[in-house]
Parts: structure tokens; sequence; C-alpha cells
């Protein structure tokens, strides 16, 4: 654990994003993908699964990258990933159609899902002891988001959530951190963020002028300059903020 223990002393406010810090997107995911799979699946459309989920985590990366720094909208993300996979895998139908029923089945699922990242409830209940006000930031969707607390049984320890479909910017632009300030009432000396991309958290907070924190689990290069505190489980970041 890096980290400047004594810069949080004065943090009133922790934001913290939901996907890979809190909430187990790529365990979850995998487990809807694969519903998603076998429920389209026919006798006339049967690609291998492996062909199937190696095709949309690439087309599905590369549309979250292009979405966080605003190069695409959000319904065409929503719209493309499955369209882009239908297309590639041979799908001769209406790859559009299909592909937004898809979306909406895998969204559904994947919002049913409730693995927490380790350590994560551990975090928010001591937060929340400690008297700090927590909440989410994430590029994810309304609707989605809240779904994936409740499943994962956590939504009671959050104090709210901003997300980018409130503002319509995303992280890592400055203006979603600037709303979330306006919307909970904080300045930035008194917040930290916590999150486990070293782009559209840490790059993003910190040109905001927030302490960051860097779940680091994945072990991917921060930005130098960038990260207050690096961590690789979540309770070395309750240990700084609630000691």
């Amino acid at each position: 654990m890096e980290n400047d223990a004594h810069l949080f002393g004065l943090v009133t406010t922790v934001f913290i994003d939901l996907d890979d810090t809190l909430w187990d997107f790529s365990s979850n995911s995998a487990v809807a993908l694969r519903r998603t799979f076998d429920h389209f699946v026919t006798d006339h459309w049967h690609p291998a699964y492996e062909v199937f989920a190696s095709t949309y985590e690439r087309r599905n990366s590369e549309l979250w990258h292009a979405y966080h720094h605003g190069q695409v909208e959000r319904d065409y993300l929503l719209a493309e990933r499955f369209r882009h996979v239908l297309q590639r895998t041979g799908y001769t139908a209406d790859c559009t159609a299909l592909g937004a029923a898809m979306n909406e089945w895998y969204l559904a699922c994947l919002a049913e899902q409730p693995l927490l990242v380790p350590g994560a409830q551990e975090l928010l209940t001591r937060l929340k002891a400690s008297g700090k006000r927590v909440f989410v930031l994430s590029n994810g969707f309304a609707g989605v988001q809240q779904r994936k607390l409740l499943s994962a049984g956590v939504l009671h320890l959050l104090d709210g959530m901003v997300l980018s479909d409130d503002c319509g910017i995303t992280k890592p632009q400055r203006g979603i951190f600037d709303y979330a300030l306006r919307r909970v009432g904080a300045w930035a000396a008194q917040v930290v963020m916590i999150g486990d991309d070293p782009d559209t958290d840490i790059h993003g907070a910190h040109d905001a002028g927030w302490l960051t924190i860097y779940y680091n689990a994945k072990r991917r290069p921060a930005v130098p300059g960038t990260v207050t505190a690096e961590v690789d489980h979540l309770q070395q970041a309750a240990v700084l903020l609630t000691e």
C-alpha cells in the first residue's frame, strides 16, 4: 500500500466507483453474458460461446472507452454492442432488432447478480460508522446501477448515487466531478475518489482537484502524479479513511 495517509484527515465525503470497485462487474457480467447467449441461441444461429463472448468483450470495451471520452452516445453503445456481435457471428436476420432484445435481457440479468468485490461491504460499513458521507460516482446507467446495489444488499450503506446519466457528462471529464460536488454540497478539499480505473476514476478526479485512492487489484499503471494513495485491497482504503 502506497499512500500519503495524513492527507485524508479533512475528508468528509467519499465517492466510490461502482463497477469492479464495489460491485464485481467482471464476475457478474460473465454470468449475465452466458445466460444471454443461452437464452437467444437457436438452431439457425449457434456460434461457439467463446467466439460470441470474445467478440462482445472486445467491442464493448471499445465502445465504453469511446463513451467515457464523449465520443459516442449512450444509446449508440447500447444498440451497437450486441448488433456488432450478431453481425460478426453469422446472424442473417435483423441484427438491430435482436441486438436490442439481447441488450435488454443482458442488463436485466446483470442487475440481478449479487457479487461484491472482496472487502466492499466492510469498506462501506466502516465509512458509514465513521460518519463519512458515501456516494457512488459512476458512468453506468440509471436504474441498472441501483438494482445492482439492491441485489448485492448494500444500497442502504450509501447516501446516494451520482451517475453520468444525471448530468450527461462522463468520467473522466471534469464536468461530472464538478457536478457531483454541487449535487452533494461539498468542496474538492473535503472529498476523495476511490476507483479501479486509472483513467476515468483517478486521472479524472485528480484533474478536478480531488484526493484519490487507486484500487489497483489489476496492477495497471496510473498516470504519474494522479494517485494520492494506492491499495490492492479495499480494507486498506478503509484504514486510510477511518483510522
